[in-house]
């Protein structure tokens, strides 16, 4: 090792001390009452009155209490997020985009877009149309996690039963086309109610997946095909991929996995689709063109590594070539807007 590493490495150590002991910002007063142990709830949405076009002096100024705590919870996530990688090796994580922050950020940072009403009255007009769709979706969500959840403690079970909550909430994401298509038709501003909501309760069930996969990680390592079956090994996978908020431990998980891939202890697609999840965040580039984003009404691969030997390297994995991938997505998630970027 040399000296410029040691360096590196002692200062990495000294920022993470400083970060684990620095105060996180407190919580604004205004959104004290909606978080209940942890677990944020919109609610009456009346901690957002400031982004309306009538809000008074007092909320905008409430509202920028929020948003600056917002501002500052993520930076503070992002620094710890980056030092736990350097520490992993990464030189320089770039980290764009990553949707990093604790659990209560992570809720609050989906509350929705207020460019669709000219005043909080309006949209208190849509909330009352939406809250009750949206209620009844989750409380659907619940009652199939609990007739999913698994009777026994076997491994295989109970990564069986984990993903259901989340999986029926990232449906919902497509409400009224694709595999949503037969959803309540309901005006937009309606709309935008319902998916955040439905985001928000996405979040906690992905950071309540996230800790339980990371105790089954620490205790056993990653979950083998021959311990816990193919099936279940493809639920271990379809959690970590969407461990987003907590890309260190994504990375960690990918180094496990791909001595496992040889050996077909890990599906080679998986580790490709992990890779790409990972890889995106912190170089910014991907390998094998697993994600995708709407470009002036077009989905397209996100930025690669080797946009000549894409189609070679997820033939290599088992993948079809990209173009029939990105059409199939279009038939699953339904097409891109016209002239929108996402």
């Amino acid at each position: 090792m040399t000296l410029s590493d040691l360096v590196m490495r002692a200062l990495t150590l000294i920022f993470s001390v400083f970060l684990l002991t620095a105060t996180t910002p407190p919580i604004p007063d205004v959104l004290k009452p909606y978080i209940k142990g942890g677990r944020f709830d919109p609610g009456d949405y009346k901690w957002m009155k400031g982004r309306f076009p009538d809000a008074t002096p007092e909320e905008k100024a409430q509202d920028k209490q929020v948003r600056d705590w917002l501002k500052v919870s993520y930076m503070d996530a992002l620094a710890k997020t980056r030092v736990e990688l350097r520490g992993l090796g990464v030189p320089d994580p770039q980290l764009t985009g990553a949707p990093v922050g604790d659990f209560v950020y992570a809720q609050v940072a989906s509350a929705l877009d207020t460019s669709h009403w000219s005043s909080f009255a309006a949209f208190q007009h849509s909330l009352e149309t939406a809250v009750p769709i949206a209620d009844t979706y989750l409380m659907a969500v619940e009652a199939a996690k609990e007739i999913g959840a698994s009777r026994t403690a076997k491994l295989h079970d109970l990564l069986m039963a984990r993903p259901m909550g989340e999986q029926m909430l990232r449906y919902s994401a497509t409400w009224g086309s694709g595999s949503m298509a037969n959803a309540p038709a309901v005006p937009e501003p309606v709309k935008t109610i319902i998916l955040s909501r439905l985001m928000t309760a996405r979040r906690v069930e992905d950071f309540r997946n996230t800790e339980w996969l990371k105790t089954i990680f620490a205790v056993q390592g990653w979950p083998k095909r021959s311990e816990v079956g193919d099936d279940a090994a493809r639920q271990a996978w379809l959690l970590v991929q969407h461990a987003d908020v907590d890309p260190a431990f994504q990375l960690r998980v990918l180094r496990a996995m791909e001595p496992l891939v040889p050996s077909g202890e890990v599906s080679k697609a998986d580790y490709a689709y992990l890779y790409d999840r990972v890889m995106l965040k912190i170089t910014g580039k991907q390998r094998y063109a697993t994600q995708a984003v709407c470009d002036n009404g077009q989905r397209v691969s996100q930025p690669l590594e080797d946009e000549k030997a894409v189609d070679r390297l997820r033939a290599e994995v088992g993948l079809q070539p990209v173009a029939g991938y990105l059409a199939g997505m279009d038939k699953s998630y339904g097409g891109c807007p016209p002239g929108q970027r996402l």
